[in-house]
């Protein structure tokens, strides 16, 4: 109640954008090491790190 939702179109950035902020975003959590959800909205037990990334051998 009172709480307006709208999309990111609305406020001019496009979904496909706001997909690509998202995943470079989670993206950076990882290489940096720093955790990437919150227990308070996902019910995980902790933070954590999520994913991996793996660099291709030359």
């Amino acid at each position: 109640p009172g709480t307006e939702v709208t999309t990111t179109d609305a406020v001019g950035i496009s979904g496909d954008d706001m997909e690509a902020l998202a995943f470079a975003w989670l993206a950076w959590r990882t290489l940096a090491g720093l955790p990437g959800n919150l227990p308070s909205v996902t019910g995980a037990s902790q933070e954590t790190v999520l994913g991996a990334i793996f660099p291709a051998n030359p």
